[in-house]
């Protein structure tokens, strides 16, 4: 079993705490209706409205971002390592047709440790085979992904997109939930609060948030590199946070191209981030040891602070949390967002069942629904890639040496089991999954 340590509880109130402060002055005789209303307009209230389109219910979704700023107002410089489950959803919703660029499989991941006690030959661990037509998981970047989510969803006549909408305040009626937003009121049967780790929703609902702060930073950038890739990931355990390459196929000269996420200590991953473009393709090239050749990137990084955050409750009356609104967890497995597709999948198929049943999109069968699955789901990820984190930053002579003596172990005498765990890992959820992540669209 994995324990989280070193957390700590917060919360805006204990209670499901409604804010009326907005309403005594603005009662509307006569507010706007819907059935869903999704607040947050990035990939997890895109993911959320897509999915949930097929049950045939009423979306509404609320943008922060004022109307003509469109795609560039959510431009994200991260790429995401989609799982088979998680392809097959969002080929099976036209949005990876829709993408840019093709996604770029990965066939092939090797794990390896940046420095060892005992350097033995086989201290490393790889999964799956570069000469197979199995597929570990597909490379996207975020923005690709983003506008293609917006360019699908303006073709679904039950998604209405609302730009440079804010919610100001929530209050829990006989009826639904009654949002203020901006000058107007909606209210609505379900709210599906896809506004990220900062969630105004999850703190107008008052609910508790686990936290560990990781005391680290990663940092995010493109880079090319004069040999291939072989479409083969490859992650280097170090002591102070894990780095990794993931192949991104060819740029436009035809250079070999890979995503980079290096963790470091957020001091010195702040340094990092100040220093040139050659001077960080330097830095990059002695870690990887001339794994890639010759490293050049030709933007400064991205830097991102790292901390684990929970969400204690996914639901509440005529509520439920999605992505990172419900949950934070450490990139190293790059599981964050097959969790929120997950969700999302998850939430659509309660609501089919319901609607199908005559029943309402907020009907407890719904709520209950997802938060057993949801929450069990993104705790059990959360403690396992905490618990790997933990284990490979450690620098502990005897914990080194069985860390080494086990990659050699598993490698060579369980290839095969090992491929097994690397997929499972990558989509574990329910059983069976949902439709969606079967490949099989709703048909609401």
């Amino acid at each position: 079993m994995v324990v989280l340590r070193g957390l700590y509880v917060s919360s805006v109130g204990l209670d499901f705490g409604l804010h009326v402060s907005q309403f005594r002055g603005m009662i509307s005789p006569s507010p706007e209706k819907s059935e869903i209303v999704i607040v947050g307009a990035g990939l997890a209230g895109y993911a959320a409205a897509v999915a949930l389109a097929g049950t045939g219910a009423n979306i509404t979704m609320l943008d922060r971002a004022p109307e003509g700023l469109g795609a560039a107002g959510h431009s994200d410089p991260r790429t995401t390592a989609l799982s088979p489950s998680s392809f097959k959803m969002l080929s099976c919703l036209d949005v990876l047709s829709a993408c840019q660029d093709a996604p770029t499989p990965i066939a092939a991941m090797k794990i390896t440790e940046a420095e060892t006690v005992l350097r033995w030959p086989g201290g490393s661990l790889d999964f799956g085979d570069a000469e197979s037509d199995d597929v570990l998981a597909y490379m996207v970047r975020n923005h690709d992904l983003h506008a293609a989510f917006a360019k699908v969803s303006k073709d679904i006549p039950n998604i209405s997109m609302r730009k440079g909408q804010a919610v100001t305040d929530i209050e829990q009626t006989p009826n639904g939930m009654r949002l203020a937003v901006n000058n107007t009121e909606i209210i609505c049967d379900l709210v599906v609060a896809c506004d990220g780790r900062q969630s105004l929703i999850r703190n107008f609902l008052g609910t508790r948030i686990i936290k560990r702060d990781y005391r680290r930073a990663a940092l995010v950038a493109d880079f090319s590199h004069s040999l291939p890739h072989d479409n083969i990931a490859l992650q280097i355990f170090r002591a102070d946070g894990p780095l990794a390459c993931l192949p991104l196929g060819k740029n436009l000269s035809g250079e070999y191209v890979s995503s980079l996420v290096w963790v470091e200590k957020t001091k010195t991953a702040e340094s990092l981030y100040a220093l040139s473009p050659e001077r960080f393709s330097h830095a990059l090239s002695e870690q990887l040891d001339g794994a890639l050749g010759d490293i050049e990137i030709s933007d400064r990084p991205h830097c991102f602070p790292l901390a684990l955050m929970l969400a204690e409750n996914y639901t509440a009356p005529h509520a439920v949390l999605l992505g990172d609104a419900a949950h934070v967890i450490h990139p190293l497995a790059g599981q964050g967002y097959n969790l929120t597709l997950r969700d999302a999948a998850t939430l659509a198929e309660h609501v089919f069942e319901a609607k199908i049943l005559g029943l309402k999109v907020c009907d407890m069968s719904v709520t209950e629904g997802y938060q057993l699955n949801r929450r069990a789901d993104a705790f059990a990820m959360a403690g396992l890639t905490d618990g790997l984190n933990t284990m490979f930053g450690s620098s502990f002579l005897p914990l080194s040496w069985l860390r080494h003596a086990g990659l050699a172990l598993v490698n060579h005498a369980l290839p095969n089991q090992a491929k097994a765990a690397a997929q499972i890992y990558a989509d574990r959820g329910t059983s069976p999954p949902p439709r969606l992540l079967r490949g099989h669209r709703l048909n609401g």
